[in-house]
């Protein structure tokens, strides 16, 4: 089980440049995510003499709030209308899964997937890490 806060706060700005100058209104938009689901992770021995942490996670996540960012915006002397940033999906489902092989008391090479799957859009990204811990 995990939670987030995400506050973004958009300050009010006046470009310069007669009619085509664009102003936006101060804004604030917030949103939070509650995730559940499952962790594992285990030790496997590769008869290497290093060991290797296998780990991952499935599991649901919602998000609540300002799902939808936007800005109030007008152009000098005309009237104010709302831009639209993408949606993020209320309903996700939340992936991972690593290899990280220890080959030292402080060294640590690692490869991992992590992933979400919304109705709407998708994002998946592979990482490669070092860790070295002194």
């Amino acid at each position: 089980m995990g939670g987030a806060y995400v506050h973004i706060g958009q300050d009010r700005f006046l470009e310069a440049g007669g009619a085509a100058a664009l102003r936006g209104l101060g804004r604030d938009n917030d949103v939070g995510t509650a995730t559940a689901g499952l962790r594992a992770q285990t030790l496997l021995d590769l008869g290497s003499g290093a060991p290797v942490a296998a780990h991952g996670l499935v599991g649901y996540r919602r998000a609540f709030g300002d799902v939808i960012p936007t800005a109030l915006l007008a152009f000098q002397g005309g009237a104010s209308f709302v831009s639209a940033g993408l949606p993020i999906d209320r309903d996700v489902l939340v992936a991972s899964a690593g290899l990280d092989l220890r080959l030292s008391a402080s060294t640590t090479l690692g490869l991992a997937y992590t992933g979400q799957v919304g109705a709407r859009a998708q994002d998946h990204a592979v990482k490669g890490g070092f860790t070295y811990r002194w």
